[in-house]
């Protein structure tokens, strides 16, 4: 099983999300960066409109934009996997590593698996309580 995996048959409402809010604020982020990084206003118009437009035909023929919407999956894939294994190493790492070496430091065996030769049984005595009627109230 897959972290990431890339949906190829996408639904009608994934890809009108997709035309309606995904494509016009890309294209719009896109081109507010070329205008404040190059003063680019014509390529901004250009990609603003074609934001507009790719809205405009998602919402009324999603099957159109499909081709486009599988292609961006494609492309942003590699940023998907790299950023979710990333993350999984930090928590395992920064977080999970260091709780399991002070258990370790603290308690140097919390669930009683070391062997002791010296004992004649490991079992547990457990007291079951004494009312049944204590199974039905969980809460």
């Amino acid at each position: 099983m897959a972290v990431i995996e890339i949906n190829r048959h996408p639904s009608t409402r994934e890809l009108r999300q997709f035309a309606g809010i995904g494509l016009p604020i890309f294209c719009a982020i896109l081109g507010a960066w070329r205008v404040y990084a190059a003063g680019e206003w014509t390529l901004a118009v250009i990609l603003w409109s074609l934001g507009v437009l790719g809205a405009v035909v998602g919402w009324l023929r999603p099957a159109w934009v499909r081709p486009l919407y599988v292609g961006w999956l494609y492309a942003v894939f590699p940023i998907g996997w790299t950023i979710s294994h990333l993350i999984l190493a930090v928590i395992y790492f920064l977080i999970l590593t260091p709780i399991g070496l002070v258990v370790r430091w603290f308690r140097p065996d919390p669930l009683g698996l070391k062997l002791d030769r010296k004992r004649d049984t490991y079992w547990v005595s457990h007291d079951p309580g004494q009312d049944p009627k204590r199974y039905f109230r969980q809460f």
